[in-house]
């Protein structure tokens, strides 16, 4: 049929990548689930200290909730960030691999019969330019 069909390694790659983002992923979820924890303790904190006396520590422990708050808000800035990154790279390398099939296609189909080449290259064209005017919007 077709020589060096790359759809292995499309899904390898696709595969790599999203396991490189679950595990990115989870690790600062945990992150932001620590800071969360950390935060209620010091507000619980921060309460039992304000009933049991109304000056000292309950200073410091609402500005250590308000830290882990702020903390956790970066974690998931950053994963925002992240992810974001993590998809345009996705598309990139699904675009450079879908080239590369179309052209082996290509290469292999000119080599049978020159017709179906060109009927070919009129649909791959229609296709790229499917693609493109989707990314666009």
């Amino acid at each position: 049929m077709f020589p060096s069909i790359p759809i292995v390694s499309l899904v390898s790659a696709y595969a790599g990548a999203k396991a490189r983002q679950i595990k990115r992923d989870a690790m600062l979820l945990c992150f932001v689930g620590v800071m969360a924890l950390l935060a209620c303790a010091a507000l619980l904190g921060a309460f039992a200290v304000f009933v049991a006396e109304t000056h000292g520590g309950v200073i410091g422990l609402l500005s250590a909730a308000g830290v882990a708050i702020f903390l956790g808000g970066v974690a998931l800035a950053v994963r925002t960030v992240l992810h974001r990154r993590a998809m345009r790279r996705q598309r990139m390398a699904a675009t450079s691999t879908a080239s590369a099939f179309a052209l082996t296609t290509v290469a292999s189909m000119v080599a049978r019969n020159k017709t179906t080449a060109i009927i070919a290259g009129l649909a791959i064209g229609l296709a790229a330019g499917a693609v493109a005017r989707s990314n666009k919007s």
